[in-house]
């Protein structure tokens, strides 16, 4: 995966994800986590980076990050917002 390999893991931030965490858990909870990230498509390290920068800097922080990248990438910073019309 893309997240094992330093040169692509990027965080929300869009720095170089090197540090490591790790935290031990039961076979259960490491089992429940697969099965949900699997559910919503994301590997287990982009879910568990997701919780901790929603936790240390605020949902809307994150998410105001992801949808400025998101507008940048797409150009889209002059299109018409969710719920207007052109």
């Amino acid at each position: 995966m893309t997240d094992d390999i330093p040169m692509f893991a990027r965080s929300f931030s869009g720095a170089k994800r090197s540090a490591r965490v790790e935290a031990r858990v039961t076979d259960e909870t490491k089992l429940d986590l697969a099965k949900r990230c699997h559910e919503i498509g994301i590997t287990e390290s982009d879910y568990v980076q997701q919780l901790i920068e929603v936790s240390l800097y605020g949902f809307e922080h994150v998410t105001s990050v992801q949808s400025s990248r998101l507008r940048l990438v797409c150009g889209s910073s002059g299109l018409a917002s969710e719920g207007e019309t052109k």
